[in-house]
């Protein structure tokens, strides 16, 4: 597959760098902001434009990437598009409290009321539930992508000094997506900022929140059909490419054989 060459874009800035990556630099193509995020001798570029693929067939708003080429690292890289507007600025509400109890459901449970009770205390009461499915949506997301970094850092709210309101922006950092293979065990993801499995997260979210997530599983067999074709292009391993494919389709069937959705 092609990659973009980005030495030929013209540079803006630099960013602090993430864990595994290499660099970070805001570039500018014909007039649009792109985030070059390169890789430090891993796949994280590929896995940010796979997500982004997988999520946009699932109907979950997704930033737009590329795969790049840096030519002065001599490493790989994805180009992220900017997802701010004019007036936007991030707002930080990614501080939780810890919650512990011998009850993990409870937990759980709690840990999603923490997180919506942060909107809450936001913003006007008609748009919190907007709020709170875009957040279902993305996590859900995360969840099905085998995305371990799910903490609110990398979900975040967005805040618009015009329009004096606040929105989540589309599903980002994805760079850790399927990042269970070659592991042992259940696959975890963040609620808030604690860990727990994924499969008991899935279950709360179709059991509370069914509606928000009713067309993804729709999506979610066509994507099932449809991901050799996918893959075929992208420089991943036999052996990752098989992980993935069986890690969607065994997600699917446990959440077809969940009693709450037939």
């Amino acid at each position: 597959m092609q990659r973009i060459d980005v030495t030929k874009l013209e540079f803006l800035r630099i960013e602090p760098r993430g864990k595994a990556i290499f660099e970070k630099f805001w570039v500018d193509d014909n007039g649009v902001k792109k985030l070059v995020k390169v890789s430090e001798n891993n796949d994280q570029d590929i896995m940010e434009y796979l997500t982004c693929l997988i999520l946009k067939e699932l109907n979950i708003p997704c930033v737009d990437v590329e795969l790049g080429y840096d030519g002065f690292s001599k490493k790989n890289c994805c180009l992220v598009t900017s997802f701010l507007d004019e007036g936007d600025v991030s707002y930080d509400i990614y501080e939780c409290e810890v919650i512990r109890d011998k009850d993990e459901d409870k937990e759980l449970d709690l840990c999603f009321k923490q997180v919506f009770n942060k909107y809450t205390s936001l913003y006007d009461f008609d748009d919190i539930d907007r709020l709170k499915q875009d957040y279902i949506r993305i996590l859900f997301g995360k969840c099905l992508t085998d995305n371990l970094d799910s903490k609110l850092e990398n979900i975040g709210l967005i805040f618009n000094e015009k329009t004096k309101q606040y929105r989540l922006p589309p599903s980002y950092d994805n760079g850790l997506s399927f990042n269970s293979f070659k592991s042992v065990g259940t696959p975890y993801c963040c609620v808030g900022n604690q860990y727990f499995e994924i499969p008991k997260i899935i279950d709360y979210i179709l059991t509370n929140y069914f509606d928000y997530v009713e067309d993804i599983l729709n999506n979610l067999n066509t994507l099932n059909d449809e991901l050799n074709s996918i893959l075929e292009p992208l420089d991943i391993t036999i052996d990752k490419k098989r992980y993935i494919i069986n890690y969607l389709k065994n997600i699917e069937q446990y959440i077809r054989k969940d009693t709450k959705c037939k």
